[in-house]
């Protein structure tokens, strides 16, 4: 009697899986003030919600829309250096038109950036830090990547990888929601004009479609990176600026 076996060879997780995990973690455990037990929870949920995050992504199909292999040695430099620069040439504008245009109607848009003055750099960084991680993983990674697998589903796609109407729709929606979450904080500075808010939505969504086009071509990492950019516009330059 012959006994068929099969044997299923386990693949262990890449490196920069668990590096990304670990970033959501740190990112996690510093987004509330230390506490013995809601800092070791929000680590370990959002370090879940990365992992899922990467899931998503691949289901998703998105991956086949990379323009960039696995980044080598001098790209795993510029890849970063890029984003970020792009990040900051977009926050850079944001911060333009809150001097220019919102602040002189809205004063109470200028509170934001004097809030950021008040602070140390390194509690900044750590806001900039934690920010543009946990918006991404939220906006792009698990938002993005959930509409993307399920309009590819929808339109029965026989390719598994979703046509530039699909991208740009997901990144458009995501870009969205991603601009009407940042309301309550603006309202909570003063009352908003319907054309304040509007000028609020139109420039979060800019930044949202940005960080959805990066995300989508680059990468989740690149996306981080670029967010990172914008926030430092608006943490590191903005407290300069008159």
């Amino acid at each position: 009697m012959h006994n068929d076996r099969t044997i299923v060879v386990t693949r262990p997780l890449p490196v920069s899986t668990w590096a990304f995990v670990a970033a959501c973690v740190i990112a996690g455990a510093l987004a509330f003030p230390v506490d013995a037990v809601t800092s070791p929870v929000s680590a370990l949920v959002a370090g879940l919600i990365g992992f899922l995050g990467l899931r998503l992504w691949h289901w998703s199909g998105l991956p086949g829309l990379l323009k960039i292999e696995a980044p080598g040695g001098f790209e795993r430099v510029v890849l970063p250096a890029a984003s970020l620069g792009l990040g900051l040439i977009v926050g850079l504008l944001l911060l333009g038109v809150i001097r220019l245009a919102i602040e002189p109607t809205v004063p109470a848009a200028g509170a934001r950036i004097a809030a950021a003055a008040a602070l140390p750099i390194w509690r900044r960084v750590v806001v900039i830090y934690v920010a543009a991680v946990s918006e991404e993983l939220v906006f792009r990674l698990l938002l993005l990547s959930v509409v993307t697998g399920l309009t590819i589903r929808l339109v029965r796609s026989e390719a598994g990888v979703p046509s530039r109407a699909v991208a740009w729709g997901a990144i458009g929606l995501s870009a969205f929601v991603f601009a009407a979450g940042h309301l309550p904080a603006w309202s909570a500075m003063g009352p908003l004009s319907l054309a304040s808010a509007l000028m609020v939505m139109m420039l979060n969504g800019l930044g949202g479609v940005v960080f959805g086009y990066v995300f989508v071509t680059r990468g989740i990492v690149a996306a981080i990176w670029a967010h990172a950019g914008a926030d430092c516009a608006i943490q590191l330059i903005g407290p300069l600026t008159p």
